[in-house]
């Protein structure tokens, strides 16, 4: 008895020493998917290359608009089947401009 409450004892205190398999947490997550975005060539091409004055998320993604154009960005999310971080696909739309 006295060895398995030592060995209870002892696991309880390696436990916090495994790694850490979770998701990424909210804010973590979505700066990947902001660098994704804004390292796309196809983002600035859709914007004709004006610096970007705002980004707004939407239920698919993300708007990003400069001072004369507007792209909507669809961000998909696939969860992975083990444990790890969500992965993401973005689909740049094509850009509106006036």
């Amino acid at each position: 008895m006295r060895f398995m409450t030592s060995l209870i004892v002892a696991s309880a205190l390696m436990a916090p020493a495994l790694p850490a398999f979770a998701a990424l947490s909210g804010y973590w997550d979505s700066t990947k998917i902001l660098h994704a975005i804004l390292g796309d060539k196809r983002l600035a091409d859709a914007l004709k290359q004006q610096p970007i004055e705002r980004i707004e998320k939407t239920a698919d993604g993300y708007e990003v608009s400069s001072q004369d154009c507007m792209v909507q960005v669809k961000v998909d999310s696939i969860l992975p089947d083990h444990p790890g971080p969500t992965r993401h696909t973005i689909r740049i739309g094509k850009g509106h401009c006036r």
